[in-house]
């Protein structure tokens, strides 16, 4: 048997955003109800080359595949791959040589879906908090379901703000590296260990964290949860290593009052008040869907 092996150029043509959003809202709608087989993820981590690796696995209840991926960050530069095993035979479907970039498409289509959800219908002003590629492709994303006009960005290194909003603006999007004097929907891609700064989140209406997707790292002041309206993409992922997880264990918010992300996308944005918040860790359901999804459209071309 020969193995297919998917290279990043075949990939792209492959991926398109509308494969990538349907394949993930799907997965996420199914895991809300108990349709998935997700183990729990494993980490690795490499601080003298500031590294980690994410090993994560899973399966969509009928899909015909089931997928293991490996994604790595080594000094900011992302790579990885996806293993496409056949969910009738557990025969091998192919490799999708991808470096990383279905994991961020992932992670795009995931925040974009859920910030659009829970965002209230005409907020188009979002604060981005991060700089890297994560930082674009969530507004980029988000554009893809809603009008954006205008971003604010933050990050460590002011030069980076800049360029990010550089690139913002050439799209067309009124942008300023002003994020920490809030806006109503704030989304969050850093690798923060230790909370951003909360005046940042001062006018959130909405808040989605993305970067919180492993032990010790912690982006979102855990009061921010407190009388808020909290999803989470994996409630024991969460409570393990994610933000809502933070959260719980300095006594902000009970441990049992979040609701699933997959059921927001069904169903809509619930009634509230208050601020809504959806932590994000990453589901390998959504890493099977999607390599799924993009397995079968490269062999049907």
């Amino acid at each position: 048997m020969t193995l297919p092996v998917v290279g990043l150029a075949e990939i792209t043509r492959a991926a398109t955003p509308e494969v990538i959003l349907r394949a993930v809202e799907e997965a996420l709608v199914a895991h809300a109800e108990d349709r998935t087989s997700v183990p729990h993820p494993m980490v690795l981590e490499f601080p003298d080359h500031q590294g980690d690796c994410h090993v994560k696995a899973g399966h969509v209840a009928g899909s015909p595949h089931f997928a293991v991926k490996v994604a790595s960050t080594f000094a900011s530069v992302n790579n990885g791959l996806m293993l496409v095993v056949d969910a009738t035979t557990g025969v091998p479907a192919g490799v999708l040589a991808d470096e990383g970039m279905l994991t961020a498409w992932r992670t795009a289509a995931a925040g974009a879906l859920i910030t659009h959800a829970m965002t209230p219908t005409g907020i188009d002003e979002v604060a981005v908090l991060g700089t890297g590629e994560q930082a674009r492709l969530q507004i980029e994303w988000l554009r893809m379901l809603r009008p954006l006009t205008r971003a604010r960005v933050w990050g460590r290194r002011p030069e980076a703000a800049e360029k990010l909003c550089q690139a913002f603006v050439d799209s067309g999007i009124d942008a300023r590296p002003d994020a920490l004097e809030g806006a109503p929907c704030v989304i969050t891609t850093t690798a923060a260990r230790s909370p951003l700064p909360a005046k940042a989140f001062q006018h959130a209406v909405h808040v989605t964290g993305i970067g919180t997707d492993m032990p010790g790292k912690h982006e979102l002041p855990n009061d921010l949860f407190v009388g808020a309206l909290v999803a989470t993409d994996d409630h024991g992922q969460c409570l393990d290593h994610g933000d809502f997880g933070n959260a719980v264990r300095a006594g902000m918010i009970a441990a049992d009052t979040d609701l699933a992300v997959g059921s927001v996308l069904r169903d809509g944005r619930p009634e509230h008040s208050g601020r809504t918040i959806a932590d994000l860790t990453g589901i390998g359901a959504a890493d099977a869907a999607v390599a799924s999804a993009v397995l079968r459209a490269v062999l049907a071309n």
